[in-house]
């Protein structure tokens, strides 16, 4: 059993409490997250006697979970003494071993815990059944249910660190996802994915960037990933604004697409709000004398490297408005000719407990529909019913 085990062991059961996420998520902050607004349905199990008791979970468990008030993810799972993992665990093998799979009662299991409660979970069934719980879902399930069910089972921090791993190591992999990691965690959960991707991988992310990806991309992509960000500059410097505005202002897109100081002075290691005032402030300069925004400069560039301009365009509508971008990629996930589910997978399982019911609330103000539609148009069967109760948090501890 290893270190990671040993905490399951040792940890008493706290509940997660999806609201707090407490400045440990930097991108969501007040600039971006102004204009969400929130649900007297899900706000009324905001508490404080929540917040006590999740501090008893491992400090990984704690930085994936939502910790701004106005900010709501969809899962909740039941509070230390209404969770009880071994009555789910015996409601899962029932399930899994029936003539029929009850696929119903597996997606209500799930998502009525946290993804922490679940490790405690897989460690009852093994413990009371001597048998793996996944294995047996891998027997029962298949398909997009199981891959989604899987991702729901595995510890956050290892899910990013697989994603990442994934996205720069295969030749033709998706390295837009690594940018993603890079933009959409806190400066905390950087660091334990870097320690993860050491344990996990026996290298270091740093090291591992530097043979994997070539060129200023992989040089740029290695500073969001791993200098640490300002999560805790709450004014915002003007007059810093206005100097990393103007350079932005001064600068073509290919002399910033080359530049790597200029890159790391303005997009490194300061806040996203302060990115966010200074894309605002260049936008101002740069309409007044190009008549076009930074995004549209940078999006019909077709000069610099396919890579760097969706770097560039990933920090910019990050730095604006975090829960629009991950809405807006599912968007595109289902739209396609083919729909991408495995960028629907990821963006759902991984915001599950953070913001995702303000990602499905973007959603619905931007394209005029509910996501719940539109998944229904293009997805089917069980898969469809555990992304539906995710998306909406219909699970039956929520009911």
């Amino acid at each position: 059993m290893g270190e990671e085990d040993d905490v399951f062991k040792r940890v008493e059961v706290a509940s997660p409490a999806h609201d707090t996420f407490h400045q440990m998520h930097t991108f969501s902050g007040s600039y971006k997250s102004k204009t969400l607004s929130t649900s007297s349905s899900i706000d009324s199990i905001r508490s404080e006697d929540f917040r006590r008791k999740r501090l008893s979970m491992p400090m990984m468990y704690q930085m994936y979970e939502s910790q701004y008030d106005d900010l709501r993810g969809t899962i909740c799972g039941p509070e230390s003494p209404d969770f009880f993992p071994v009555q789910a665990s015996e409601t899962l093998r029932k399930a899994l071993s029936g003539i029929d799979t009850n696929d119903q009662v597996i997606i209500d299991t799930i998502l009525s815990h946290s993804n922490f409660q679940r490790q405690k979970i897989l460690n009852a069934y093994e413990d009371m059944y001597e048998r793996n719980l996944l294995d047996d879902l891998e027997e029962e399930t298949g398909g997009f249910f199981l891959e989604m069910a899987l991702a729901l089972f595995k510890p956050a921090h290892k899910l990013d660190t697989q994603l990442l791993y994934k996205s720069i190591s295969n030749r033709y992999g998706d390295r837009s996802i690594a940018v993603e990691i890079a933009c959409t965690r806190s400066t905390k959960q950087l660091k334990v994915i870097r320690e993860s991707y050491l344990a996990d991988y026996r290298k270091t992310l740093e090291k591992d960037l530097s043979v994997k990806v070539e060129g200023i991309f992989g040089k740029m992509l290695s500073l969001l990933l791993c200098k640490p960000r300002d999560e805790h500059g709450k004014r915002i410097d003007e007059d810093l604004v206005a100097k990393h505005a103007t350079l932005l202002a001064r600068n073509t897109v290919e002399e910033l697409a080359k530049n790597l100081q200029t890159f790391e002075e303005i997009f490194v290691q300061h806040t996203w709000r302060h990115i966010a005032a200074v894309l605002d402030a260049a936008d101002e300069m740069i309409t007044k004398e190009r008549e076009k925004d930074l995004e549209t400069l940078i999006r019909k560039n077709k000069n610099i490297h396919s890579e760097i301009r969706q770097m560039f365009l990933t920090i910019l509508r990050v730095a604006r408005n975090e829960q629009l971008y991950f809405a807006e990629k599912v968007r595109s996930a289902l739209s396609g000719d083919r729909p991408d589910h495995g960028t629907v997978i990821r963006i759902v399982v991984t915001r599950s407990e953070i913001d995702l019911a303000d990602i499905v609330e973007e959603y619905k103000r931007k394209y005029h529909r509910p996501l719940d539609i539109d998944t229904s148009q293009t997805c089917s069967g069980d898969y469809l019913r555990l992304l539906t109760a995710l998306i909406t948090g219909n699970a039956s501890y929520h009911r």
